[in-house]
């Protein structure tokens, strides 16, 4: 059966692999952005067109407040999957970031991608038999000097940054019926980076 599949941030990076992947499956996908904002969604959902009801929501943007993010997950009838980051998780090392072109990770970052896994625990118990998961992924390569990309890799026992298709099996697997019983589930998703 051909599931509707709902993705929020849809024209970024992994929004762009994840929704590939769920096409090539045969599933219906609907894509949420806002061209140029570096994917955003607002509570206005109407001027989408989207469908009241979706089997999977695919949470992969910022939303402007939690009321947004409600909005789309009570539109969901089988799975929801927030992208969080190991962030949301775990404190970041200000020194991996010194003397490279990547700024430190922001404190607001951190506070969204921690209030997204708390929001997963809530769905799970509130909003069930719908199941909520979290995937928490760790720094996705997307063309970082080697500086960075070395020092990164360092601190990842599986040695390397993660690719978007490292991201897009673990979400396709929460989406399945082989993950039919899990709920309310934070998955690491980062080589290792939180196992040290």
């Amino acid at each position: 059966m051909r599931r509707k599949v709902l993705i929020t941030g849809s024209e970024g990076h992994l929004g762009k692999a994840l929704r590939a992947a769920f096409e090539a499956q045969g599933d219906v996908v609907t894509g949420v952005d806002i061209p140029g904002s570096g994917a955003d969604c607002e509570c206005d959902l109407d001027r989408w067109g989207v469908q009241l009801d979706t089997d999977i929501l695919i949470c992969n943007a910022k939303t402007n407040t939690w009321q947004s993010h409600h909005a789309l997950a009570q539109r969901a009838t089988s799975c929801i999957v927030n992208i969080g980051s190991i962030y949301g998780v775990l404190g970041n090392d200000p020194k991996l970031y010194e003397g490279t072109e990547v700024p430190p990770t922001p404190a607001w970052y951190a506070a969204s991608k921690g209030a997204m896994v708390a929001l997963t625990k809530w769905q799970s118990t509130n909003l069930a038999p719908v199941r909520s998961n979290c995937i928490c992924p760790g720094g996705i390569f997307r063309g970082h000097s080697d500086n960075f990309n070395r020092r990164y890799a360092a601190k990842v026992p599986l040695g390397r940054m993660a690719t978007e298709d490292d991201i897009v099996g673990p979400v396709l697997f929460l989406c399945s019926d082989a993950a039919r019983y899990i709920t309310g589930q934070v998955l690491m998703v980062d080589g290792g980076y939180s196992a040290l």
